[in-house]
């Protein structure tokens, strides 16, 4: 069996004439002022709906958060003898 050896291949390039085709700008694809103006007015609206909603996700996520870390820190530095005593409390 013979060990391959590893070589490196010859590419060439070259442009067929027959195939090339210049790219052609349209002079109808230009963007008119007040389509450019509408579509930036649009993006705009996006992006305020966007921070709006990001804002309330934030807030609420954050009290929620508070909440349970308060909850948290409320019932341990509850003894647990007083939470035995204010549960008999509540069973008379």
């Amino acid at each position: 069996m013979g060990t391959k050896e590893k070589t490196s291949k010859e590419v060439y390039f070259s442009v067929l004439p027959d195939k090339y085709q210049p790219l052609i700008e349209d002079e109808g694809m230009e963007e008119r002022p007040e389509e450019r103006l509408r579509r930036k007015e649009e993006r705009k609206k996006r992006r305020k709906k966007y921070r709006r909603n990001l804002k309330k996700v934030c807030t609420f996520s954050w009290r929620c958060l508070l909440c349970g870390l308060q909850s948290l820190t409320a019932s341990c530095s509850m003894p647990l003898a007083t939470m035995a005593v204010v549960m008999d409390n509540q069973r008379a």
